[in-house]
């Protein structure tokens, strides 16, 4: 389809036209911006890889995600949201699973999901599963919107998870190593579903 801006549809008569390096330059400056504000803590060069590794990843997502035969508006304030259906939503999922992982120090090797699961478990553990057949449709399909929009509902589902179910305060050690080893297989799963979008997973941000 064709690709316009909220304010009309480009035109090289009318001056309008975008260039795709000079937003994706704008796109990386804003978020090394942001990161450099909440994260300062980071070092020059992670800020660099993180900001193009967002910022490029928040372009690939806001052209997947739509229906590839459909026309599209380009919104970079929307494109680059941590908010809503964006790629940085998404890295923010990875990055807070990482988070979790890294303060856990190590997986457990085994982990028995006998305890009594939370509806949000349930639903992260739900979605996990549908990997493998989101992929198949997708490519059977030729649309990676399966897998924008799969992978959209897997952070969203992870953020929900993340804010009310506790890991390492659960009340449990054998239910603390069940959740992290379901952190980690929703970590893996976000950053294999940002790979087939050609899309990083950056550890920090």
């Amino acid at each position: 389809g064709i690709v316009s801006l909220p304010e009309g549809a480009m035109s090289s008569r009318r001056g309008n036209v975008v260039y795709f390096m000079d937003v994706a330059d704008e796109a990386v400056r804003r978020v090394k911006q942001v990161i450099a504000e909440k994260n300062p803590g980071l070092d020059a060069a992670t800020q660099e890889q993180v900001a193009r590794q967002v910022g490029l990843g928040a372009l690939t997502y806001a052209m997947l995600s739509v229906d590839n035969l459909r026309d599209t508006v380009f919104d970079m304030d929307a494109a680059l949201s941590l908010e809503g259906q964006s790629a940085p939503y998404i890295q923010n999922a990875h990055v807070r699973a990482t988070s979790i992982l890294r303060k856990a120090g190590s997986l457990p090797g085994d982990a028995a999901f006998d305890h009594e699961l939370a509806p949000l478990e349930t639903a992260l553990v739900d979605l996990v599963g549908r990997f493998p057949a989101v992929v198949q449709q997708a490519a059977k399909d030729y649309k990676p919107l399966h897998m924008a929009s799969y992978t959209y509902d897997l952070a969203k589902a992870f953020h929900a998870f993340y804010h009310a179910v506790p890991v390492l305060q659960a009340p449990d050690a054998k239910i603390t190593d069940a959740r992290l080893r379901l952190t980690a297989a929703a970590r893996q799963t976000l950053a294999n579903s940002l790979r087939l979008l050609d899309i990083e997973a950056p550890d920090v941000m």
